[in-house]
C-alpha cells in the first residue's frame, strides 16, 4: 500500500489511530498519507526525517480547494508528531488558512419569475404522485419566502405553522437547534389554502409535504429532481460562471442573519453571502451610487512621515 522509506512508520501510525479514532477519521488520514507517500516515492526520498524543504515542496504540489489542502496538512502534522516522538526530528508544517471557494448562484428577478411559472404549471406522467402540483410550488415558496433549508422544509408538520402569530417553527434545524421563522402574510395565506386543499388543516401531526408511504415526508432527493426539471424548463444553467469569477464577501456587523439561519459563527454565514458582480453587474453600479459618501476617504501617511 505504501512504498516510500516511511511506509513502516505510516502503517504503524494508522494502526494506532484506528484504535482511538473513527473509521472516517482514519480513512481521511490514510488518504493524505498516501498522497505524501506517493510523492516521497516518486522523488526518490530516502530516510526517516521529513525536512522543511521536502514538506514545503510536497505542499506546493497540492491541488484542490484551500480547505482540502488545510485538512491534508492537519493530518500530516499528526504524523509528524508521531515521527518526532520516535526520535526522527521532522519539520512541523504550519497550517494554512482556508478560504471559501463557494460562490452562490444568484437568480435574477426574471429567473425567479420563470421558476415559479414552471413550478405552478408542472406536467408529469401518470406515475407521479397525485399531489405534486400542490406540493412542489409550496415547497419552493417556503424556501424562497422563509430562507429555510430543504431538509428543514421537508420535515415540517402542520402544527409547526402558527397562522395566528405568523411563524413557522423548525424543531429539527441545523446543529439540533430550534428556530422560529417569521412568515409574510401573503405567504401565510397561500399556506392556509394549501393546508385546506391537502386536507391537513385539522391534523397537527400531518407532514406538510407527505411522502408516498404513510407517516413519511417527501425526501430531499425527490424535491431535487423536481427542481432540476424546473430549471431545465426555465432554461437556467447554474453551472454557467464568468471566467475567473470570484465572490465578494459581505461583512456582517451583527448576529441577526446568522441567528436567523441557525449558524454558530459569522464566518459560517459569510460563506454563503458571496456576491458576484460579474453575474449581475448592474447591481454593483446601483450599490455604489446608493452608498456614495457613506464611507469617508482616509489618507494613509507614508512610512517616512
Amino acid at each position: 500500500m505504501f512504498r516510500s522509506s516511511l511506509a513502516p512508520e505510516i502503517e504503524t501510525y494508522l494502526g494506532l489511530r484506528s484504535r482511538f479514532y473513527s473509521d472516517k477519521s482514519v480513512d481521511n488520514t490514510s488518504r493524505a498519507l498516501r498522497q505524501l507517500d506517493q510523492y516521497l516515492f516518486n522523488c526518490g526520498f530516502q530516510g526517516k526525517v521529513l525536512t522543511e524543504k521536502v514538506l514545503n515542496e510536497w505542499i506546493s504540489t497540492m491541488s484542490g480547494h484551500s480547505k482540502t489542502k488545510k485538512d491534508r496538512i492537519i493530518f500530516i502534522r499528526g504524523f509528524v508528531r508521531y515521527l518526532n516522538a520516535l526520535g526522527n526530528d521532522s519539520f512541523f508544517p504550519e497550517s494554512i488558512r482556508a478560504k471559501s471557494d463557494y460562490i452562490p448562484y444568484i437568480y435574477s428577478d426574471e429567473e425567479i419569475r420563470r421558476i415559479f411559472y414552471y413550478a405552478d404549471n408542472l406536467e408529469g406522467s401518470a406515475n407521479n404522485r397525485k399531489n405534486y402540483r400542490l406540493i412542489v410550488p409550496m415547497v419552493l415558496r417556503i424556501l424562497y419566502g422563509c430562507g429555510t433549508r430543504l431538509g428543514e422544509t421537508m420535515s415540517l408538520r402542520r402544527k409547526d405553522v402558527d397562522f395566528k402569530n405568523g411563524t413557522v417553527f423548525l424543531e429539527h434545524a441545523k446543529f439540533s437547534k430550534e428556530r422560529l421563522i417569521p412568515v409574510h402574510e401573503t405567504l401565510l395565506a397561500i399556506l392556509e389554502r394549501y393546508c385546506l386543499a391537502m386536507g391537513i388543516m385539522d391534523k397537527p401531526d400531518a407532514y406538510l409535504f407527505p411522502g408516498i408511504k404513510e407517516g413519511t415526508h417527501l425526501c430531499t432527493r425527490q424535491m431535487d429532481q423536481w427542481f432540476s426539471n424546473i430549471l431545465q424548463l426555465a432554461d437556467i444553467d447554474q453551472r454557467i460562471r464568468e471566467p475567473g469569477e470570484r465572490g465578494r464577501p459581505i461583512y456582517l456587523d451583527d448576529l441577526l442573519l446568522p441567528t436567523y439561519l441557525g449558524h454558530e459563527h459569522l464566518l459560517d454565514t459569510d460563506k454563503y453571502m458571496r456576491f458576484s458582480g460579474a453575474q449581475v453587474p448592474d447591481s454593483l453600479d446601483a450599490f455604489e451610487s446608493f452608498s456614495a459618501g457613506l464611507v469617508p476617504d482616509v489618507e494613509v501617511p507614508d512610512e517616512e512621515e
